[in-house]
């Protein structure tokens, strides 16, 4: 609900809409958290959106801890939502 109100509200999910100051709105909502908010970035077109603490990709990526997934990813930049979307296939199908 609350998502829906930031939205009629105002708040940019769109392709355009500057990453990491809608990644800290969509954080400050209730019941919205980190993966939520990367969730919401990658289906949104933000290309270098990551939630790193998925399990999935990081099982894809043979990491344990988000901040090795970031640091696996960081080369990827600006292309890390297109990796994501890869790895989580990759795993999910195969």
């Amino acid at each position: 609900h609350a998502l829906a109100v930031a939205v009629a509200g105002g708040l940019d999910l769109g392709p355009d809409a500057e990453p990491a100051a809608t990644r800290e709105r969509l954080l400050s909502l209730p019941g919205i958290g980190p993966w939520t908010a990367d969730y919401v970035a990658v289906a949104s077109s933000v290309t270098g959106a990551f939630p790193a603490g998925d399990l999935v990709l990081r099982r894809a990526l043979g990491v344990a801890t988000a901040r090795e997934a970031e640091a696996r990813a960081e080369t990827w930049r600006p292309w890390r939502a297109y990796a994501l979307v890869h790895l989580w296939t990759r795993e999910v199908f195969s």
